[in-house]
């Protein structure tokens, strides 16, 4: 008698310590997974898409995990079933593990003296997936198998059976570096998850079995393997009472048609797109798109797209012609609507940081508009040595041409560099150099003379031009550029609004002082250096102003110009260092007024196609005043008394410019 009560008690004891190291181990375990465990849907990196402005998609951005989550009805009639018939058939039934398949794996495990056997359901597969360190998930130790259990066991507590098995076929593996059962279909049978016939599902939960092993010479089309393991996936549907013996027959019959990998997107978007990627993680962080899940929705214009690449292909031909590059803002809103050129992985539309020559003449210009000075303002153009700290700017016209009493819209329509260094002088350097920040340049800008004509520190992109000449279209507001319109985060079927592009603008110049702008600007392309080789309202259809640009030693070739609806920036020239453009593509120079305006014409003329023709407005010549003659500078001696205001910034050494048109 007291034997027994002495294995009563020592049972007791051991029932007892049992039971508190089962009750312990669980709650340090459901512990450290955390919150996480009552979370719906697990966060899985996935993929992301990038639409263009008509809503088309144009670029697939691979997250950490090829994967793509969908809702549980988005899964299809078939592959729910066949993974359950083939992976854990009473899945319905047990609490998350099972105790009756642990128990044959533990004694499978002591009659080999070796761990083997695994008896893992759905639930815990997609627990140890989840929350089981992945150097961890090798070790089938009586320990590490207990901690699945219990993350199981209370996943379960918190899941309905049709979450879990959404979870679990959003998460796992399918081969060919597919995650997930979305990205399955698309890959295997380039079909989604819901469109997949009996015989394509059983197909696909059968590669859950090292899908490696199913291909023949790398490929899957035509594998006896592959048909033989569709073949027992319906074979336990059947068993399980999932399809019918005809329906299993009719399955079998029928050849697993496999389809080649994707396309890979077209490269006439990378220009853009790389605006696009900078945008996201400016605005969603550095890791969104690694993260994924995101539904990005452009403002390129397909059409422009291509015809901005196309263009500057067709025109920059030859063996050894210049790169080019082209920039297409929409004036009303910023929104960029095209970005071609690339020299290698650089971004020439983007981050090319190139001397605007005379291009930048514009900029001087609206300073004098903000102040009310009238386009028809005299100056004398006459080649110019001005006292500047300690040295002396010199500046002339190309060709050392002197025209004499001009007006300033005669001025910019001939290119004259001498008269705008006298404007932005009297006008205060640092005047000038915030006008056009105010219009859109976000490089670096000095208040020197030499600015005026477009000799800066670093240069500006193309992308800097177009947005800036886009404020003088918009009426004088300029707006931030910008590729991204919003960004959706979808993660298995619910879709949350990430981010959405707040329309703003800054009002720079007047409605009436941005259209004497554009009139004195419609006198470059009418009769002044646009119109050398060019009828631009002829070969575009509509009419249109701009400015051409060209630096010293034919290094930079730029035509800026706009329509009421498009703002377009060209550049050419050699990206690797400052190479002169002579005797390239037949011409002896490369300038403002050749392969720019050819590639700007060709481009804008097919960008306005069919569009309807608007005009600009017209402007109020009342609210200017004449500058008094005795204001402007001496051209000949540099100024009142030799000196200049005190808001310009010195130049560290004697500056000697010449810049042409």
């Amino acid at each position: 008698m007291r034997f027994l009560r002495f294995c009563f008690n020592l049972a007791l004891v051991f029932a007892v310590g049992a039971l508190a190291t089962v009750l312990g181990g669980y709650l340090y375990f459901t512990n450290d997974a955390g919150d996480k465990l009552a979370d719906r849907y697990p966060q899985l990196p996935q993929n992301s898409y990038v639409y263009d402005a008509e809503g088309e998609q144009i670029a697939e951005i691979k997250g950490r995990e090829n994967r793509r989550t969908v809702r549980y009805r988005e899964l299809g009639e078939y592959l729910p079933q066949a993974i359950v018939a083939v992976e854990d058939e009473r899945f319905y039934e047990h609490p998350g593990f099972s105790l009756e398949s642990v128990g044959r794996a533990a004694l499978e495990d002591i009659r080999a003296r070796d761990i083997r056997q695994g008896g893992s359901t759905i639930t815990e597969q997609l627990v140890k997936n989840l929350y089981i360190q992945q150097e961890r998930r090798g070790n089938s130790s009586f320990w590490r198998r207990f901690e699945q259990a219990c993350l199981s066991f209370a996943y379960e507590r918190s899941h309905t059976k049709e979450q879990i098995l959404t979870a679990y076929l959003n998460t796992v593996y399918f081969g060919s570096g597919a995650y997930g059962a979305e990205e399955a279909a698309k890959s295997y049978f380039g079909k989604s998850a819901r469109e997949l016939s009996l015989a394509e599902a059983a197909a696909i939960a059968s590669f859950l079995d090292s899908p490696s092993a199913y291909r023949q010479d790398g490929e899957l089309v035509g594998s006896p393997r592959a048909k033989e393991s569709r073949d027992t996936v319906l074979r336990l549907m059947r068993d399980g009472g999932a399809i019918s013996d005809a329906e299993m027959r009719e399955a079998r019959a029928t050849p697993l048609e496999f389809v080649p990998p994707p396309p890979a997107d077209d490269p006439v978007f990378d220009p853009f797109l790389d605006s696009v990627y900078r945008e996201v993680r400016q605005n969603l962080g550095a890791d969104a798109l690694e993260r994924g899940g995101l539904r990005v929705y452009t403002t390129v214009d397909p059409e422009l797209q291509r015809e901005a690449v196309a263009s500057t292909e067709e025109v920059l031909n030859l063996y050894d012609d210049p790169s080019g590059a082209i920039a297409t803002v929409e004036p009303q809103n910023g929104a960029i609507k095209a970005l071609a050129g690339r020299f290698g992985n650089f971004n020439l539309a983007l981050d090319a940081r190139r001397q605007p020559g005379s291009s930048f003449k514009p900029f001087v210009l609206a300073a004098a508009l903000r102040e009310f000075v009238s386009p028809e303002t005299t100056y004398l153009s006459r080649n110019l040595s001005i006292p500047y700290d300690g040295g002396t700017f010199q500046v002339a016209n190309y060709d050392f041409i002197e025209r004499g009493p001009i007006t300033l819209d005669e001025a910019m329509a001939e290119s004259d560099n001498t008269v705008f260094v006298q404007l932005a002088v009297d006008l205060g350097l640092t005047n000038v150099v915030q006008t056009a920040r105010d219009m859109g340049i976000t490089s670096e800008i000095d208040p020197f003379p030499s600015t005026a004509i477009g000799g800066l520190r670093e240069g500006v992109s193309p992308l800097e031009m177009a947005s800036a000449y886009a404020t003088f279209a918009a009426g004088g507001i300029h707006r931030e550029p910008y590729s991204v319109e919003r960004i959706d985060r979808v993660s298995f079927g619910n879709r949350d609004a990430a981010y959405d592009h707040r329309l703003e603008g800054k009002r720079v110049l007047t409605g009436n002082q941005a259209a004497a702008a554009t009139e004195v600007l419609r006198g470059v392309v009418r009769d002044g250096t646009a119109s050398f080789f060019h009828d631009l309202d002829e070969e575009i259809g509509r009419p249109s102003a701009g400015k051409t640009g060209t630096t010293d030693d034919f290094v930079d070739a730029w035509y800026v110009g706009y329509t009421p609806r498009l703002a377009s920036a060209v550049w050419v020239g050699y990206p690797e260092g400052r190479r002169s453009m002579v005797d390239v593509h037949g011409e002896p120079v490369i300038n403002g007024e050749n392969l720019p305006m050819d590639l700007w014409s060709r481009y804008m003329a097919r960008a306005t196609a069919g569009k309807p023709v608007l005009d600009f407005p017209a402007s109020n010549t009342s609210e200017f005043k004449l500058l008094n003659r005795g204001y402007a500078r001496d051209p000949y001696g540099g100024g009142r008394g030799g000196s200049y205001p005190d808001d310009t910034t010195p130049l560290s050494s004697t500056r000697r410019e010449r810049v042409a048109p």
